[in-house]
């Protein structure tokens, strides 16, 4: 019982002193992530380029960016923007697109379904 007791206090020593500790009041802090974008659409721009579009997401504290994955891997961010350009597709190739939404605090969305294209 006293090493219990000896190892109960240093974890609580540890758990003070490196700042685990809230320090919000608890309150808590953003936990929710953004809503997950939806009216995905690809427009072809050329033989080798596509726009992706997509309607805001909503959230508490506000959508910083938007993380577009093409075929399962990620791709790319956007800041807050609603649409990206992929550029240097090749034709004849289906290529599937899903979208994150992220807020300041590092909360993600759940991917959007895939919307896909054959150019």
């Amino acid at each position: 019982m006293k090493k219990f007791a000896v190892l109960f206090i240093l974890l609580l020593t540890i758990f003070i002193v490196t700042g685990c500790a809230r320090s919000d009041g608890g309150k808590g802090s953003d936990t929710m992530p953004p809503t997950v974008p939806n009216g995905i659409s690809i427009t072809a721009v050329s033989s080798s380029e596509v726009k992706v579009s997509w309607k805001p997401s909503a959230d508490d504290t506000g959508v910083t960016r938007y993380k577009i994955y093409r075929n399962g891997a990620y791709l790319k961010k956007t800041t807050d923007a609603t649409s990206m350009t992929d550029t240097g597709l090749k034709q004849k190739t289906r290529y599937c697109y899903k979208v994150s939404a992220c807020d300041a605090s590092g909360n993600e969305s759940a991917q959007s379904t895939d919307v896909c294209a054959v150019l």
